[in-house]
């Protein structure tokens, strides 16, 4: 099964960056965008797993969840990877609680990488993913509906749980299913 570790948004933001999503899709460029239903943060993942090594993902993920209290983050500004020049994936940023966010993806790869998981070549960037350029037919006018969003809120979020997710790829996009929760507990 294909697994990944998130942080799921309340529907109030989701539908907050659905707005955003509708705004960009102005361009003349081919983009696939994320369901607005589908929206999330995430923060490891793990690709196809066995089945029975899906305990050892729960416990860990308990274990990562107990070290942390909650936090708020800010869902702010657009950006795209790798860069504005050749851009592949759209997203928004985490302005406030990147860096728990971040110390929060940290110790899910100190962990999940003693279970046998490859950490993460790339250096994580707290994002989320709004869509993926499938052709790139005006830079320009890319570079610009990235530019109108940049100071874009897409909301505040408290995040109090860690989610396992399964990801099931079909022919109409993928079809995330939650695993189990985990709650922050801050030890």
């Amino acid at each position: 099964m294909r697994v990944f570790i998130a942080i799921e948004l309340p529907d109030k933001i989701k539908k907050e960056l659905a707005l955003i999503q509708r705004r960009m899709k102005s361009t003349p460029n081919k983009i696939k965008w994320v369901e607005p239903s589908s929206l999330h943060i995430t923060l490891k993942f793990l690709g196809e797993i066995k089945e029975e090594i899906l305990q050892n993902v729960f416990r860990t993920a308990e274990e990562v969840a107990a070290e942390f209290l909650p936090f708020y983050i800010e869902i702010k500004g657009a950006g795209t990877f790798p860069d504005n020049s050749n851009p592949r994936v759209i997203w928004m940023g985490i302005e406030e609680g990147a860096s728990q966010l971040s110390l929060l993806v940290r110790q899910l790869e100190e962990k999940l990488s003693r279970e046998g998981f490859p950490p993460e070549k790339r250096k994580w960037v707290p994002h989320l993913t709004l869509g993926r350029v499938k052709h790139l037919r005006d830079r320009e006018d890319m570079k610009k509906i990235i530019n109108q969003e940049q100071e874009t809120s897409g909301g505040r979020v408290k995040v109090e749980k860690i989610t396992v997710m399964q990801s099931r790829l079909t022919p109409q996009g993928a079809i995330y299913t939650p695993l189990q929760c985990f709650s922050l507990k801050g030890g």
